[in-house]
């Protein structure tokens, strides 16, 4: 494994401290996420070529809604017959702080859609988040204890979209409804994450039944960023770390319990930046396991960190995954197998082309074998055709969620649409299916917004294990219910 000198953890500083007071223009690199700056920069350029027909191989469609054409479409959920998608956006400081990619009502929100008949699925509500906000990562589940037990609860993550994240008249954080009556939902209540990062990224929830309590496991991305503007010098002015964990047993009260950062709790990043986007301290999102007890937090190029939480006040470091020299890292997300310990990784990479020395192609899926906690290994990886750096055209070919069911992993992969993998030999996992929906036109202006407008974008994907449905979300095209034929 890798040592970290104090000279990268300087370089690193110095390379991410762009803020140097609150009081100065906003700017791009300063206030937009990862995903966001790769996006605004492809609103920039004309593109051709690219995947615009679907396809699919052992998958059909079941039932579509375009979601009244909103565009911005982010994550999706499933509960009781019901789906949920978010929305994302953001400010084009460039362009003299303009909104366009940050939507407003009635086009903001987490929509709920009846799905009840999953050939005709109907958005009956929205879950509405506070203006110049966007609502990108959603769960919903039925509350085991606390004083709404057998209540059906959404919590939401909360970003800032339409200003700058040093106006602390934007709401930022955890936002929680009562969805039993999904076509009539209540706000039950929220959690403020604090100035001055954006707020509440991703967010996945899980109950402690040796506790009798539910908690968010959150990431704030970018907290431990340098900002001089700051009192504790981070762009979190509390000084806390990317990794958030909130008791939500009481929805109408939230409770931040702990936190946990690379800086602040290991000393430093576990592993120095590479590639090319090269940031070891940006926690991008938390995985638990089924039981709550532990968290793999996908820490980009320090890897996927596993923390103990035995002790909800007291996250522990138990061991991180290592990328190699020649790799571009870019840890995004995971989702873990409890029953043969194997953790299942997503890397981000937008990048075809990261310099000499690093790997060819973007992001993809890779297989851990976390049983042991302080040393994982490696052990299978699976990389679409277009992934391995083609010509397909323009789009997006980086991998972004997975899910498990059973044996298989299904995933998002924006322009390569939903895969499949048959992960039984997780040593060399196969694809059995997959769908890629027809290219659709985002609403934002002007035209050449082609990398969005011309392509396919699957954000989110999740399997109904009771009917084995598959609901997968398209940032432009909206929701789309597909079913196995294989």
């Amino acid at each position: 494994m890798r040592r970290v000198s104090l000279g990268a953890v300087l370089a690193v500083a110095i390379s991410l401290l762009t803020a140097t007071s609150a009081l100065t223009v906003p700017k791009n690199q300063d206030e937009l996420l990862k995903d966001e700056l790769h996006r605004l920069e492809q609103s920039k350029r004309q593109f051709t070529g690219g995947q615009k027909a679907g396809e699919a191989l052992n998958m059909e469609v079941v039932g579509h809604t375009d979601l009244g054409g909103r565009g911005f479409n982010a994550d999706v959920w499933f509960h009781e017959g019901y789906a949920y998608v978010g929305h994302w956006g953001f400010t084009d400081w460039a362009q003299g702080s303009k909104q366009r990619f940050c939507p407003d009502d009635p086009n903001n929100g987490v929509a709920v859609v009846d799905a009840t008949d999953p050939t005709e699925p109907t958005m009956v509500s929205r879950l509405v988040n506070p203006d110049g906000t966007s609502a990108e990562d959603v769960v919903v589940f039925q509350a085991p204890y606390g004083p709404l037990s057998g209540r059906d609860i959404a919590a939401v993550g909360i970003q800032v979209c339409g200003g700058s994240r040093y106006d602390t008249t934007f709401f930022r954080g955890l936002q929680l409804f009562d969805v039993t009556d999904p076509t009539s939902p209540v706000e039950l209540g929220r959690l403020n994450t604090g100035c001055c990062t954006r707020g509440l990224h991703e967010l996945e929830v899980e109950h402690r039944d040796d506790l009798g309590r539910t908690f968010v496991y959150a990431s704030v991305p970018a907290s431990e960023y340098p900002d001089s503007a700051s009192p504790t010098g981070f762009r979190d002015q509390q000084g806390r770390g990317d990794f958030r964990l909130i008791d939500i047993t009481n929805p109408t009260a939230p409770v931040e319990i702990s936190d946990w950062g690379v800086v602040h709790d290991a000393g430093g990043p576990l592993e120095p930046g590479q590639g090319c986007d090269p940031d070891p301290i940006f926690g991008h999102s938390a995985e638990p396991s089924a039981d709550g007890t532990e968290v793999f937090v996908a820490y980009w190029d320090s890897g996927f960190v596993a923390l103990d939480l035995t002790n909800p006040a007291a996250p522990t470091l138990q061991g991180h995954t290592d990328y190699a020299d020649d790799e571009d890292g870019d840890g995004h997300s995971s989702m873990f197998d409890d029953a043969r310990q194997l953790l299942f990784t997503a890397d981000e990479d937008f990048c075809l082309h990261s310099g000499p020395g690093i790997e060819t192609g973007w992001g993809y899926l890779r297989v851990y074998d976390y049983s042991n906690r302080a040393a994982p290994v490696q052990i299978g990886e699976y990389r679409t055709p277009n992934s391995l750096g083609g010509q397909p055209g323009s789009g997006d070919y980086t991998i972004h969620n997975p899910m498990i069911m059973g044996t298989d992993v299904y995933i998002s992969w924006y322009s390569d649409g939903v895969r499949v993998v048959d992960a039984s030999d997780p040593t060399n996992p196969e694809e059995v299916a997959y769908f890629v929906p027809p290219a659709g036109q985002n609403p934002v202006k002007p035209s050449q917004r082609g990398v969005l407008s011309q392509t396919p974008q699957v954000w989110g994907v999740f399997v109904d294990e009771a009917t084995g449905l598959v609901y997968a979300s398209d940032m432009n095209t909206g929701l789309w219910i597909l079913r196995r034929t294989d």
